[in-house]
């Protein structure tokens, strides 16, 4: 009799325990922020700049734009929590920018030790860098009268760049683990703004942690190929005409590329590093000169002409990356894994510049039309 009694008081206290909130937040009380800028302050430290969508149904803004000044993230953070009338909330941080000038004078991994260290930051926001003020960015993307609410504008920008290899998906865990690697560096978005739109202009090469450098979209992609593939993206590639008709308007021709596979042999040669990339891509042509693709021989000698000034453009890009002295392909971390002896013998950075490194493409016209 004991026990049944025992049992029923159960059953009805624990209904009571299971129910309602005990950390109840109301949401127009709560300002989530979406979007972070960081520059350089005049008096020495930071400028910070927080994006808060406004969900207000009394006010007309749709976002909440607060800046302040300080010499580290928390303290900026506690300064943000006096200029508002909402409770913050960092979880939600879609994306962070830095100046183009902060990037290229302080290594940006150091900056966003707050990330790392703080379980309620969102390790998944995109990192890019600004060619200007991060301030003026998202005060500009709040007046487009066309355009959806800034943070969802810019990732969405983001979103779609990466999609087609025009710029790689740069993660805040992903920037933060690279940083830590003694042979790989960073890459990260590279925007511009006017009046009219953002537009994501390529990518931002760093060295040793600080900016050293952009590429343009097209070449990105050719990166994005040497360092992961361009599988399950929509690459195009403009290319130039194999042969100059002056009876046509269209002069080049845009390619839509895919990659079958890459490889990378890396030997030690008179103590040296010969580096080989061997890309193995395919593609069809999207747009070219009406009625020219009808014969085999011109299929082939285009196919040869493509092959040829992607390698030409490969090993360009190449050139680039040691001139400014950036291995995003990650160069160095595998010979610090397969000729570790070597890479501890050797002051990486230095080495890199006077490697040998040579692209080996191989390209396939896979179709050129769906009409004859």
């Amino acid at each position: 009799m004991y026990k049944r009694i025992k049992k029923i008081i159960l059953l009805l206290i624990v209904p009571f325990l299971l129910c309602g909130c005990w950390d109840e937040r109301i949401v127009e009380n709560t300002g989530f922020i979406t979007f972070l800028g960081i520059e350089s302050s005049s008096t020495g430290g930071f400028n910070l700049t927080y994006g808060v969508p406004s969900i207000d149904s009394t006010t007309r803004a749709i976002a909440e734009i607060i800046d302040t000044s300080a010499s580290l993230l928390r303290i900026g953070r506690n300064k943000l929590k006096l200029q508002s009338s909402k409770t913050m909330e960092a979880g939600k941080i879609q994306f962070l920018v830095y100046s183009k000038e902060l990037a290229e004078k302080y290594p940006v991994f150091k900056v966003n030790e707050v990330f790392e260290r703080d379980p309620s930051n969102p390790v998944l926001a995109w990192v890019a860098v600004v060619d200007g003020s991060p301030k003026d960015l998202f005060h500009v993307a709040l007046g487009y009268k066309d355009k959806p609410r800034p943070s969802l504008y810019i990732t969405g920008l983001l979103d779609r760049a990466a999609a087609n290899a025009y710029t790689p998906e740069t993660r805040i865990f992903d920037f933060d683990i690279k940083s830590f690697a003694p042979g790989i560096d960073n890459i990260a978005p590279f925007i511009k703004f006017n009046s009219k739109a953002v537009e994501v202009d390529g990518s931002a090469l760093f060295s040793s942690g600080k900016m050293v450098g952009t590429i343009n979209p097209q070449e990105t992609g050719l990166l994005i190929a040497m360092m992961k593939t361009l599988k399950q993206k929509k690459y195009t590639y403009i290319a130039s005409s194999a042969s100059r008709d002056f009876n046509s308007t269209k002069h080049g021709l845009a390619i839509q590329i895919g990659q079958n596979s890459k490889k990378i042999i890396i030997s030690i040669k008179d103590n040296k590093p010969v580096v080989d990339i061997y890309l193995d891509l395919n593609g069809y042509i999207s747009e070219y000169k009406l009625g020219n693709l009808n014969d085999e021989k011109e299929v082939k000698k285009l196919n040869n002409h493509i092959q040829g000034e992607l390698q030409r453009s490969c090993q360009k890009l190449i050139t680039t990356l040691q001139e400014m002295d950036s291995d995003p392909i990650g160069i160095g971390d595998m010979i610090r894994a397969k000729h570790n002896n070597y890479f501890k013998k050797v002051v990486w950075h230095e080495v890199y510049k006077t490697a040998i490194i040579t692209a080996h493409v191989k390209f396939n016209i896979i179709e050129y039309g769906a009409m004859q």
